[in-house]
């Protein structure tokens, strides 16, 4: 997640801990990639309850929630939390006060939220490059330079519907902003922002939620060849979350923060003709093409975990780490293509080079390519050059890793437009993959 950091005061207790009592004064910190960091200060405490308590002053003291009131954002949840460090001052008085760090796996902002709550039926996410990945712009311009005249309108693109499950929809709407006008402007922005929408008929616990959003946004890396990051992320109750959030019974947004480590540390600069595929290309149209991603993934996580992480994770893993997932990658994806569990690894990436040997560049090259793969695999994991011509290692091992980058972006946009012979056509003189054959 990319988002605005900021800092807040306020005063945080666990949720068994009601009394005011038990309130110890705290300051909660979001950085621009998501890490939530609560810091509190306050007097001992031998209240277990407390979280200056000193049962809990140590170190990797694991805290399921804390509940807080901020400032600025009313009533906030902590989730997943862990004491980080923690200190103790005994000033000439006597008195000993207790100050802490707790980092959290997620934040909600809305309300406080217990042990079984709360539940979604409703998610709105902003994710980087979805505008320009789509093309659909509401603005158009006339001007006359000679004349110092200009005419800029607005309309609103018309939302894109989605059905991806037989109980998941959606659409991708068109968030915008139209400035106002005054005798002293010297300036008239319009701003228009993609957003996708999904509901469903059932519920969403939080991590159901942050998954689905996910799964989105690996979606748009594949498509956009870019480490795209969610930007915002909202959760509506579900009609029958008996949950009071924000001190009222009323239907309510709860923004939901997380960190995550799958993004480049600058801002993508998506580019239409730099993309993959682009949603005009696929021949099912885009509803179905999402249908298609998130029923694969769902059915094998494990090979889109992988390549992801490796291909758009934080930019921190050496280049033979990123060389050994996407094998990994590779060979844990192969079942999907019928290519048996029992077939050596030589045997699985030959197989699944061969359908898209030609746009690859490979044409007979596949069995060698695959020798390449297994041997500088072995003596990467286990030090053995047992098959030493086919190792390759340095700026060779950059080209075998984008061939295998390139290898699993197909068959991954394969699942994606429902056959090997359409990916082909879908991506033939993409510049992923031209790319990547040029390092080769």
């Amino acid at each position: 997640m990319r988002t605005t950091e900021f800092s807040d005061s306020g005063f945080f207790w666990l949720p068994e801990g009601p009394t005011r009592a038990r309130q110890v004064p705290g300051s909660l910190t979001v950085s621009a990639n998501g890490v939530v960091i609560l810091e509190t200060f306050g007097y001992m405490s031998t209240d277990p309850l407390s979280l200056a308590s000193e049962s809990l002053h140590r170190a990797g003291a694991e805290i399921g929630r804390v509940f807080g009131y901020t400032q600025q954002r009313g009533a906030v949840t902590l989730i997943g939390c862990l004491r980080a460090d923690s200190g103790l001052q005994a000033p000439v008085s006597g008195a000993i006060f207790a100050s802490a760090r707790i980092f959290a796996n997620v934040l909600l902002v809305g309300g406080h939220f217990g042990e079984h709550g709360p539940r979604f039926d409703r998610l709105t996410c902003r994710i980087e490059g979805l505008d320009e990945w789509l093309g659909m712009s509401g603005i158009s311009a006339q001007h006359d330079i000679d004349a110092g005249q200009a005419t800029i309108a607005f309309k609103a693109p018309a939302p894109v519907p989605l059905r991806i499950d037989h109980d998941v929809q959606g659409k991708i709407g068109f968030g915008y902003s139209i400035p106002g006008s005054s005798p002293w402007s010297t300036e008239a922005q319009v701003t228009q922002r993609a957003y996708f929408t999904l509901s469903t008929s059932d519920s969403w616990d939080i991590e159901s939620l942050i998954d689905w959003a996910a799964r989105l946004r690996d979606f748009l890396c594949l498509a956009t060849d870019d480490p795209v990051a969610i930007t915002s992320l909202d959760g509506y109750l579900s009609a029958d979350d008996h949950t009071i959030a924000a001190n009222n019974d009323e239907r309510s947004r709860v923004q939901i923060i997380f960190e995550s480590r799958q993004h480049s540390a600058e801002r993508p600069n998506v580019k239409h003709w730099l993309a993959a595929f682009s949603h005009q290309d696929l021949p099912g149209g885009l509803s179905t093409a999402l249908a298609n991603w998130i029923a694969a993934y769902r059915k094998r996580p494990q090979p889109f975990g992988l390549f992801f992480d490796a291909r758009y994770g934080d930019g921190q893993l050496p280049g033979d780490l990123q060389f050994l997932k996407v094998v990994e990658a590779l060979d844990t994806f192969a079942p999907a293509f019928e290519i048996g569990e029992s077939a050596s690894l030589p045997s699985r990436i030959r197989r699944l080079c061969e359908p898209f040997a030609d746009l690859l560049g490979l044409n007979s090259d596949c069995p060698d390519f695959a020798k390449r793969v297994q041997a500088t695999r072995n003596f990467n994991v286990h030090h053995t050059e047992r098959h030493k011509q086919f190792v390759v290692r340095g700026a060779d091992l950059y080209r075998l890793r984008w061939q295998c980058e390139a290898l699993m972006i197909c068959h991954l946009t394969a699942l994606v437009v429902g056959s090997v012979s359409d990916a082909i056509e879908v991506l033939r003189g993409a510049e992923p993959i031209t790319r990547r054959q040029s390092s080769a």
